[in-house]
């Protein structure tokens, strides 16, 4: 079995020195579940890196992270419509969690002949990629329209310079999506697409679609997708102190209820008040499982090329990790999960595992390469 391992240098909360040592194995299923490691395993990624269609959508998040509060489950792949249904749930169950996605084809809002707002039938649909720019989400353009931008001097001093960026017409939780809408206009209904990803117990409807007050978006639906999460989205931009979103009503949110995040994550705080590891965590917050558990399955509902339902059983056998332990010596750490992405369409996972020790210091990249650690399996 070849892993991939790398051991790296960092701070921790309380600005703890630690080392790390990561460790990836790729695995691949078989239609009954069962996981054989791979001959070779993928190297872990150093970088993040956005999809080619779209700078802003997060394709990989870096696995060298020496600390996560969580480990993320990430799904790379497709909602599958098997059955040939109108419109369906896909559904990723693993350990406690449950992350239950309405899946539809293409629809339109139009305003009737009375001038009521109505949605068109979904269109037949066969697969969706389980990606952010299918979920909720997106900008209201029509209504950006209104922001008064600098002179053209200005802005000709930064050319590359995304002038839209911070607007508030974009839905902080996903401005890449389909379906935010804040100023109801007929030029901006022509252009509107609606989510083909949703989560069921909020869904879009004519009655909510319409903000018409742009601090409402935080009551609107929480973005459902299967993918990594912008490092610059919410509420995972909010875990780095740098901003503040503040709300009145936070404990009405889904998310609080769910305790998918922090119950004060909206609350008005100072700003800079300090920096949450929780911001290392990419994945969907009903996807962030405990990490010092071994889930012993995952089960995926319509996402896979051939099988409605499939479970993968995740392998028992975690590493055993040493660190480097000073002078020649070796340190042994507690294991934890770190991240677990599947790709259903190729029958095939990722995991990756953490062990970390305390440190004198932070470490440069040139004392780590001849620092000893130890992996066993």
């Amino acid at each position: 079995m070849q892993s991939s391992v790398q051991q790296i240098s960092g701070n921790i909360e309380i600005s703890q020195p630690v080392l790390a040592v990561l460790v990836k194995q790729t695995y691949f299923f078989d239609d009954k579940g069962n996981c054989v490691p791979a001959d070779n395993t993928e190297p872990l990624i150093d970088k993040i890196a956005y999809y080619e269609h779209n700078d802003q959508l997060l394709k990989d998040d870096s696995d060298l992270f020496v600390f996560k509060k969580y480990c993320d489950v990430i799904i790379k792949g497709h909602a599958r419509n098997l059955e040939n249904e109108k419109k369906f749930v896909a559904t990723v169950q693993i350990e406690n969690s449950e992350l239950n996605i309405l899946v539809q084809g293409n629809r339109k809002a139009y305003l009737n002949s009375f001038g009521k707002l109505t949605f068109t039938e979904p269109d037949p649909i066969h697969e969706i990629p389980l990606r952010y720019d299918f979920a909720y989400g997106g900008k209201d353009t029509e209504a950006e329209k209104k922001i008064q931008l600098p002179n053209e001097e200005i802005m000709a001093t930064m050319p590359g310079h995304n002038w839209y960026a911070d607007s508030p017409f974009r839905y902080q939780r996903n401005p890449e999506g389909k379906g935010f809408i804040v100023e109801l206009s007929k030029a901006m209904l022509e252009m509107l697409e609606l989510p083909n990803l949703e989560d069921p117990g909020h869904p879009l409807t004519p009655q909510n679609i319409i903000l018409n007050d742009i601090n409402r978006w935080v009551e609107m639906p929480i973005p459902s997708a299967t993918d990594w999460v912008n490092h610059g989205w919410a509420p995972r931009l909010l875990y780095t102190g740098l901003v503040e979103f503040p709300y009145s009503n936070v404990r009405s949110l889904k998310e609080i209820k769910l305790k998918w995040v922090e119950p004060d994550i909206y609350d008005r705080k100072q700003f800079n008040t300090g920096f949450n590891y929780r911001f290392f965590n990419g994945g969907h917050y009903g996807l962030q499982i405990n990490s010092q558990r071994s889930p012993t399955d995952c089960t995926l509902l319509n996402m896979h090329p051939s099988m409605k339902r499939v479970t993968i059983k995740l392998p028992k056998v975690w590493p055993k990790i040493w660190t480097d332990g000073r002078k020649g010596t070796l340190k042994e750490t507690q294991t934890f999960l770190h991240s677990i992405i599947i790709f259903p369409d190729e029958n095939k996972l990722h995991i990756i595992w953490r062990g970390t020790s305390k440190a004198l210091r932070p470490y440069h990249p040139h004392e780590l390469s001849s620092m000893p650690y130890k992996v066993e399996w």
